[in-house]
């Protein structure tokens, strides 16, 4: 990547900024989307990990801004941060501080505090703006991009959601110095969902790559980045193709929320990986899809990611039931024909809980 630019990927509406010159083209970009004709009042949420290990960083980005910064408010990372009552407490804060309704959130950290920034700032006075500055591999090729955003409420995963688009995302890959190995392989599992969608091309370039644990290359993030941005494009809201990006995620929050219950949390990116897995196996016996492209895949996966000690059908079939993409019929699964060409499938109960005792058997 050129250092002297920054590149511009999504549409007009909410860019999306891949740079290595975090301090001049954030302010440019500022200029742009918020204007500088003006003091802008602001809200930092951010990461509490990131702020202690980067706010050199971030006081760079913010130095002789045309900002006024009303709070820093430090948030512990990870799916915590999302439940109702978090945000419920910090709205409450809010609005005892008369916070106005010209001011801007930024969020910096990972998709959990992206997801909750965005909620909170969408039912906020019916709406703040926001700027977002993913600081994990995960949060910048998928979770911060494209404008939804959602909170958890009880054990049940993103149940509370909007759609509402930030006026810009910045990412920088200046946080990956500090970025641990695990929250770097989360990030490539979401890659590879990605890759599926793309076609044959994409997902022999991912099975190329041996150490998930390292940064990918610039190259590698925007093409990631291109696949989601060009689907949230074409359907912003969430009315035709949009779904096809939940790919892996029924069963990927349905073992997120089931470890989580055992108080043995996983990463989202490792919760997606046993969610593809799964789905490449649905997508098998329901949808033709080739079975020695999914067992490359599903290979490449279980070499990243633990797939020990998985739940059987009665564990996570209450998760399953509330996946937010089920309709009243029954259960709705993103599976796959081929190798970029995603499709719906609404099955019943006794199906899907077969086909999973099939792919407990064969791990």
């Amino acid at each position: 990547m050129n250092t002297k630019s920054a590149i511009r990927l999504g549409s007009n509406k909410s860019p999306v900024i891949i740079s290595e010159n975090h301090v001049k083209d954030f302010r440019r970009w500022w200029q742009l989307r918020i204007g500088t004709h003006k003091t802008t009042p602001v809200i930092l949420l951010i990461d509490e990990i990131v702020y202690a290990l980067h706010h050199d960083k971030i006081e760079d980005i913010l130095k002789n801004m045309p900002v006024s910064v009303s709070e820093i408010r430090q948030i512990a990372g990870g799916e915590n941060c999302k439940q109702f009552e978090n945000a419920g407490r910090i709205l409450t804060d809010w609005i005892s501080a008369g916070i106005t309704k010209d001011t801007v959130i930024i969020c910096i950290g990972g998709g959990s505090l992206t997801d909750l920034g965005g909620f909170m700032a969408a039912i906020y006075k019916r709406g703040l703006r926001t700027v977002y500055i993913p600081t994990s591999l995960l949060s910048m090729t998928d979770a911060s991009l494209g404008g939804k955003n959602a909170i958890n409420c009880g054990e049940a995963k993103n149940q509370l959601g909007t759609i509402r688009f930030p006026e810009f995302t910045f990412i920088t890959t200046a946080w990956f110095t500090s970025l641990p190995p695990s929250e770097m392989k989360s990030g490539y599992a979401e890659i590879m969902k990605h890759a599926l969608l793309d076609g044959r091309s994409f997902i022999k370039t991912m099975l190329g790559i041996r150490n998930a644990e390292i940064a990918p290359s610039a190259q590698l993030l925007i093409r990631s980045i291109r696949v989601k941005m060009k689907i949230v494009t074409d359907d912003p809201y969430e009315k035709h193709g949009r779904h096809w990006l939940n790919l892996g995620h029924s069963f990927g929050h349905a073992y997120e929320s089931y470890f989580n219950s055992l108080g043995k949390s996983i990463s989202h990116g490792h919760a997606v990986a046993l969610g593809l897995a799964e789905a490449l196996c649905f997508s098998v016996k329901l949808s033709g899809f080739p079975p020695a492209v999914a067992a490359d895949i599903t290979k490449w996966l279980k070499e990243q990611f633990d797939f020990n000690n998985l739940p059987g059908w009665n564990d996570i079939s209450a998760y399953i039931l509330k996946d937010k993409k089920n309709l009243s019929s029954g259960i709705r699964l993103v599976l796959m024909k081929s190798p970029g060409k995603p499709v719906i499938q609404d099955m019943d109960e006794a199906v899907c809980k077969d086909i999973h005792a099939g792919f407990l058997s064969q791990l």
